[in-house]
């Protein structure tokens, strides 16, 4: 029963699930970079070098919201 174990899932993890709702935390951001970088991968196999495949996941993510100042190393 999908119920069943939907209530046995909160109960097991409910000091997380409490945790993730009381925090204002989110790895929102994280996880749409990380999905990004995985659709570019799935569509970048004829990249020839690594650097050219860093260059485009860097590119992608600058291109697809707002201006933001983002650093990298």
């Amino acid at each position: 029963m999908p119920l069943d174990t939907t209530v046995r899932t909160f109960k097991k993890y409910r000091h997380q699930v409490l945790n993730a709702a009381d925090s204002s935390y989110s790895n929102g951001f994280l996880e749409a970079t990380s999905g990004r970088i995985k659709k570019i991968k799935n569509t970048a196999y004829g990249f020839r070098n690594y650097n050219n495949y860093i260059n485009r996941i860097k590119l992608e993510i600058l291109w697809s919201h707002e201006p933001r100042k983002i650093k990298w190393a």
